[in-house]
């Protein structure tokens, strides 16, 4: 059974799901409006919940975390220290930390600030600490980010924005739609869409998103101390496959899997593959 609960991070009222008993998981959502914990990962929370103590916590400005009081968006590096003060406030060591899409900046972040935070880094199709190709194949994937992320319209109302769950994840199921209809409804009552229609230029433009990989990722990789379980789905057009070739060749200590029929959300689309991976990883 999936439990919500509330702890006070530094002053900062924090929302998270928990389900099962045992070595402790923490799943970090991406970015997108009406991203968060339950909704990311219900398939995570219920499907390990057997064997691992699986915890999947609200970030900064999503789902119920408060917000910042001045309403601005909070970007990657700052939800960095968030989810460090959250696996403290918890009392947790030697995690695994699994982050998918903005998530895996932070939860890479954090297992480069704080190694005797995380023995296990799992990165789920993650755009956000993925090499560019410093090319024309760039235009592609940018392009790609660019609509997916465009907030500059009205709001969708809640059938729209499951619609369009189904059309990118056919296989998503009752369980997914239920938690992604919880954090519409949430989302749009805090007023996140207007957080995202004021985003920072290094949110939006992509030269300068890879700009920040490249200052507080890419340069210590080749010093994680994590033992690293790459991720990435074959049909995703905002991140390549050759990408993520790209980047466990960076992780010294990495294994990298490919997954087809699943775009971004692969830990949704292929959920049974990667919770097996996960297991592997602790066999």
């Amino acid at each position: 059974m999936i439990a919500q609960h509330r702890i006070s991070v530094g002053d900062i009222a924090t929302s998270y799901c928990e389900a099962g008993a045992g070595e402790p998981i923490v799943f970090l959502h991406g970015a997108g409006f009406g991203a968060e914990g339950k909704s990311s990962f219900v398939r995570q929370l219920n499907g390990l919940s057997d064997q691992f103590r699986v915890i999947a916590v609200d970030q900064l400005h999503f789902g119920g975390t408060d917000y910042p009081s001045d309403g601005k968006y909070v970007g990657r590096l700052g939800r960095v220290d968030h989810v460090i003060g959250f696996v403290e406030a918890l009392g947790l060591k030697q995690i695994t930390l699994v982050g998918n899409s903005e998530g895996s900046f932070v939860a890479a972040r954090v297992a480069i600030v704080r190694p005797d935070l995380v023995s296990k880094l799992v990165l789920l199709t993650a755009n956000s600490v993925s090499p560019s190709f410093g090319d024309d194949r760039d235009d592609a994937w940018m392009q790609a980010c660019r609509q997916a992320y465009d907030y500059s319209g009205p709001m969708p109302s809640e059938e729209e924005y499951v619609n369009r769950w189904w059309k990118g994840t056919p296989i998503c199921g009752q369980d997914v739609e239920h938690a992604k209809r919880e954090a519409y409804r949430r989302a749009a009552a805090r007023g996140q869409w207007q957080i995202f229609q004021k985003l920072p230029e290094e949110e939006t433009n992509m030269r300068l998103y890879v700009a920040l990989q490249q200052r507080y990722i890419f340069p210590y990789l080749d010093r994680l101390q994590s033992e690293t379980l790459i991720i990435w789905s074959k049909n995703d057009p905002t991140v390549t496959p050759e990408q993520g070739l790209k980047l466990a060749k960076l992780i010294r200590n990495s294994d990298f899997h490919l997954l087809h029929n699943a775009g971004h959300a692969v830990h949704i689309d292929q959920s049974e593959a990667v919770n097996r991976l996960i297991r592997q990883r602790h066999g």
